[in-house]
C-alpha cells in the first residue's frame, strides 16, 4: 500500500443489462469519489456497451474496456483488475457485479482499515444484502475444498446431466417428490448463507462484490483461475489465498445491494432443461478446475 492515500479501482462486469450498470457505476461514484471504474463489456450484443459508451465515454473516471467473446465471470473480471492493476497501479481492487450498487460513504475508509489490522486478509466481503427477499449472502459457510467433496459432486452432477439428456430427470424428480411427499428442487442450492460470521468457522465470500487487498494485488496477477465460464470460483479463489496463506474478511460494516443475476438471467437459456445443462456443464467444468486446488484429503 503506497504511503498516500490508497488508489481504488472499482471493476465492474457488464453484459447486456446497461439499466443496471448504470445505477452500479452511479453508486461508486456517489460512495467512493476519486474511485477509478474500469467496465468490462462480456461482447453485449444488443446495443448496451455503445449506450454506455454514449454515456461515459468521455468520463475521465470510467474506462470502458470490450471483449471480443463473452470471457464468462473469471476471465472477464481478469481483464479489468489487470488493467487497474498494471495500467492505474491501483493499491485496492474491487470487483462487483453490474446489479450489485454500494450504499457506504465510508466504504473505502473501511476498507483501509480492515487492511490495516488484518494484514494477512488478501481478500474482502462486504454483507450482500439481496434486493429480491432482503436475505444476506455473506459469508458462505458451505464449501468445496477437499478432494474427496470435489469428485463427489462432479459425479453427482455427472449423472443428472446424463438423466437430463435422456430426458429422464423431471420424470423421476416428480417420481421421488410423490414417494417421499416432499417438494424436491432440480438444483439444491450448494451454499449456506447468513448475515454473522461464526467465531472460528471458516468461510467464502460470495463473488456479487469482492475487495482484493494490497497484499493480495501485490502476489496475483489475476484474481480468478482462467478456466471456468461460471460458478465455484469463490471456493478456487479461497484454496488461492489458503496457498498464499492469505485469509478472507467478512465485514458487516460494509453493505452491497444486490439484484441478483440481472444479466445471468438474459443470457441463459429460457428452457428450463436446456437451462440445468448450461449449469452443470459449467458446475463441472468448474469443479475440475478446483479439483487441481483443494488438497488430497
Amino acid at each position: 500500500m503506497t504511503t498516500d492515500t490508497p488508489r481504488f479501482g472499482f471493476v465492474v462486469l457488464h453484459y447486456l443489462a446497461d439499466d443496471a450498470t448504470g445505477q452500479c457505476i452511479e453508486s461508486i461514484r456517489r460512495h467512493c469519489a476519486g474511485a477509478d471504474i474500469i467496465v468490462v463489456d462480456n461482447n453485449s450484443a444488443n446495443g448496451s456497451y455503445q449506450r454506455l459508451q454514449q454515456r461515459y465515454g468521455d468520463d475521465p473516471a470510467v474506462t470502458l474496456l470490450h471483449n471480443r467473446t463473452n470471457a464468462g465471470f473469471a476471465r472477464g473480471n481478469n481483464v479489468g483488475y489487470a488493467y487497474a492493476r498494471d495500467t492505474l497501479h491501483c493499491d485496492f481492487i474491487v470487483t462487483m457485479n453490474n446489479d450489485a450498487t454500494v450504499v457506504d460513504d465510508d466504504f473505502m475508509t473501511v476498507c483501509v482499515q480492515d487492511a490495516q489490522a488484518h494484514p494477512q486478509a488478501g481478500v474482502i466481503g462486504p454483507d450482500i444484502v439481496s434486493g429480491r427477499n432482503g436475505s444476506h449472502s455473506n459469508p458462505i459457510y458451505a464449501m468445496v475444498d477437499t478432494r474427496a467433496e470435489v469428485r463427489r459432486q462432479i459425479r453427482r452432477f455427472r449423472v443428472i446431466l446424463l438423466l437430463l439428456h435422456l430426458h429422464l430427470f423431471g420424470p423421476l424428480t416428480r417420481l421421488k417428490a410423490k414417494l417421499t411427499h416432499a417438494d424436491t428442487e432440480a438444483l439444491p442450492e450448494h451454499v449456506n448463507r447468513t448475515a454473522d460470521a461464526i467465531e472460528g468457522r471458516p468461510y467464502k465470500l460470495h463473488g456479487a462484490c469482492l475487495v482484493f487487498t494490497p497484499v493480495f494485488v501485490r502476489r496475483f496477477e489475476h484474481p480468478f483461475d482462467p478456466g471456468t465460464f461460471l460458478y465455484f470460483e469463490e471456493d478456487i479463489l479461497l484454496m488461492r489465498c489458503r496457498r498464499q496463506g492469505l485469509t478472507m474478511l467478512y465485514d458487516k460494516r460494509l453493505t452491497v445491494r444486490h439484484a441478483e443475476d440481472v444479466s445471468t438471467d438474459r443470457s441463459l437459456p429460457q428452457d428450463e432443461r436446456r437451462r440445468m445443462i448450461f449449469t452443470l456443464r459449467n458446475y463441472v467444468r468448474s469443479l475440475n478446475v478446483l479439483d487441481r486446488y483443494v488438497p488430497a484429503r
